[in-house]
């Protein structure tokens, strides 16, 4: 496990571990580590853990952090044998490992700026959720958008049933796809380049990344935060990296992110709990009826961001199918494989029952994956972003 050292004229006064997403150090007693000396602001500074990665920053304190000697005026990455100076005193890292030279790094450029991440696992998974290794809260991301795998010297990219699908250099991916340097990988507005690290650090000139970063794996973290414009970690499930702005779950999902449609290739994750009890926007209002046959019909109230409404749609048939998008319509355009996911709202002798085909996802009834949900006036059940309540005549 990584530890935080302090040692003051060069003997050891304090060992704790390193735990969580930050460490404050400072004077203020509610410091993580407090060290009672008036050269130290109350809140002096802070390490922070950006997935794998180790990174110390100044709390706008006094007399300054300074690293190896030098004086930071921005959040800076630790490197291996690296000394974090606070007044007197001077902080170590133990525990943790050196990233190896030919580390794979990742360069993600689009809305949320241009950011790098070191490779330290074996895959990656990248979308819109909290539990990816690298979430990203924007509209055209999936909640679980693409998968980044290394098998030897060759990149994999799998496209991992999202919506607005992958491509590699503007050619759409079905199935593992190997890729190589210079190759652009694409998710929509924002694409993906790779490198190693010792390159990077050759040819990244507004940041130096060091051969030697810090790597601490304590968290089963995949990723390795190494630089970019501007970044501010958002709350994020431990080990992982989440960029971008991140909407409450009023306005979007249980991710509570930007969605403009959800992909998923594997079986669902459980939300959190934060998360299962919240409501589709349908729900806090009272639903209308379809006009006349409503009487005779049971119906479902369709909720998606992309409506700017809700819309009411009657289950006149034995099986009604409803995109993931909201359409009711044949989207496939004859191809043999969908372009998303479908929820089916099938007729029995006991009522209706919701499922869904098209890929490999379940259904979230009451904030749980389910396969099928027998449906009563009133229940509710989720598919990516959208919601669809179910109502009885009557």
């Amino acid at each position: 496990m990584a530890e935080v050292v302090v040692q003051l004229s060069g003997k050891e006064i304090l060992r704790i571990p390193l735990k969580g997403a930050s460490m404050t150090i400072g004077r203020d007693p509610q410091c993580d580590l407090h060290l009672d000396n008036r050269a130290l602001s109350r809140r002096h500074a802070q390490i922070e853990k950006r997935g794998a990665a180790i990174w110390v920053r100044d709390l706008n304190s006094q007399n300054g952090t300074y690293v190896n000697g030098n004086r930071i005026n921005e959040p800076l990455a630790l490197n291996g044998g690296d000394v974090v100076e606070v007044g007197r005193y001077h902080v170590y890292i133990e525990g943790v490992e050196a990233a190896r030279v030919d580390t794979p790094v990742l360069t993600l450029s689009g809305p949320e700026g241009r950011h790098r991440f070191a490779m330290v696992g074996e895959e990656i998974i990248i979308g819109r959720a909290p539990s990816c290794d690298i979430a990203i809260g924007h509209k055209s991301i999936s909640r679980r958008h693409l998968r980044i795998a290394i098998d030897g010297s060759v990149f994999i990219a799998e496209d991992l049933g999202s919506q607005n699908g992958t491509r590699i250099n503007n050619k759409r991916i079905n199935g593992p796809t190997p890729f190589k340097i210079g190759d652009k990988v694409q998710m929509s507005e924002f694409s993906l380049e790779v490198g190693y690290l010792e390159a990077q650090a050759a040819q990244d000139g507004e940041q130096k990344v060091s051969k030697t970063m810090m790597i601490d794996r304590s968290e089963l973290a995949k990723a390795a935060y190494v630089g970019g414009d501007g970044f501010e970690q958002m709350p994020s499930q431990a080990g992982n990296i989440s960029l971008g702005k991140h909407q409450d779950e009023d306005d979007e999902e249980e991710s509570g992110t930007h969605g403009l449609a959800e992909g998923s290739a594997s079986a669902p994750r459980p939300p959190t709990n934060k998360h299962a009890t919240a409501k589709p926007s349908a729900v806090a209002r009272k639903p209308s009826k379809p006009a006349e046959e409503a009487q005779q019909a049971p119906w479902v109230t369709i909720s998606h961001p992309d409506f700017g409404g809700d819309k009411d749609v009657q289950l006149k048939e034995e099986v009604t199918c409803i995109g993931e998008d909201g359409s009711t319509e044949d989207t496939t355009k004859g191809k043999s494989i969908s372009n998303q996911g479908y929820l089916l709202l099938v007729k029995t002798a006991t009522g209706i029952v919701a499922t869904t085909t098209g890929d490999r996802r379940l259904l979230i009834a009451k904030g749980k994956p389910v396969l099928c949900k027998a449906l009563q006036s009133g229940d509710s059940v989720e598919l990516g972003i959208m919601s669809v309540v179910f109502h009885l005549p009557g």
